[in-house]
């Protein structure tokens, strides 16, 4: 568990693979409480590449004007995958 992602109440997650090149695209829809209280839905666009090393992304969107650039791995996976 993360708890920067964890924090908010309700999330949609949708991943996308360009079928033409090694990148995709990944969607988070997520609802947030306001300091007032009040509950709005925001989402985000972000573009994903493949790392250097297996199991890595880059992941890069911007935030408000801010450009975001994250770095995610994939640490476990369900023995039915």
């Amino acid at each position: 568990q993360n708890p920067a992602y964890d924090y908010f109440p309700c999330q949609f997650n949708s991943w996308y693979r360009d079928p033409q090149g090694n990148r995709g695209w990944y969607d988070p829809v997520f609802k947030v409480v306001t300091l007032d209280g009040s509950e709005v839905w925001r989402l985000r666009h972000y573009r994903v590449l493949l790392g250097d090393v297996p199991g890595s992304f880059l992941l890069t969107t911007e935030d408000n004007g801010i450009s975001l650039k994250e770095h995610w791995r994939i640490v476990d996976v369900d023995d039915d995958l």
